[in-house]
């Protein structure tokens, strides 16, 4: 998932660096004045010549920027057709065989309760338990009521849980509904 998150970055690294490339040399184009002739026209000494208008250099920075930015365009389109969305997955480790949210609309195996609250950190836990304990659905500003964690702290609690496929929010007025994705097997 980071691997995703770092080519995208490149990618967005080139299309940024190339819009800018393309922004001076059109500026250039347009203010008819070379961008050798900005840099002191490369000369040693001696008297500056009248500034012959844009060249090459432009005209390939141009090109050349142009040419990056189609390509960065066409991978990041590329790259957001081919991503697997809802794809199910071989969990790689014991903490990751909870399944993600976009799965959870799969049929699932119930896990066995003990191995589901060894997964689960302290807050996680207790979060997941009073869910359980209120009919496995609860409204988001209940759980900040109880008064035991804040309200960035359960937010936080249940991106992880979300993330994990334990639980999903679902819209409900002004807050979510919390709602255990899978009844464990006890």
């Amino acid at each position: 998932m980071s691997r995703d998150n770092d080519s995208t970055a490149l990618v967005l690294a080139i299309v940024l660096v190339s819009l800018l490339g393309i922004a001076l040399a059109i500026w250039s184009l347009t203010a008819q004045r070379s961008m050798w002739g900005m840099m002191g026209s490369g000369m040693m000494g001696g008297s500056a010549q009248a500034d012959p208008g844009p060249g090459g250099a432009e005209w390939g920075i141009l090109l050349a920027s142009a040419t990056f930015f189609v390509a960065a365009v066409a991978m990041l389109f590329r790259a957001t057709r081919t991503m697997p969305h809802a794809t199910a997955f071989a969990p790689a480790s014991p903490s990751a065989a909870i399944a993600p949210p976009s799965v959870a609309a799969a049929p699932a195996t119930a896990m066995p309760e003990v191995a589901l609250m060894k997964l689960l950190d302290e807050d996680e836990r207790r979060m997941y338990l009073e869910v359980r304990d209120h009919g496995g659905a609860m409204l988001q500003r209940d759980l900040v009521r109880l008064g035991t964690l804040s309200k960035a702290k359960v937010t936080r609690v249940l991106d992880k849980l979300e993330r994990r496929g334990v639980v999903v929010r679902e819209r409900h007025g002004m807050t979510n509904r919390v709602r255990i994705v899978a009844k464990a097997a006890r």
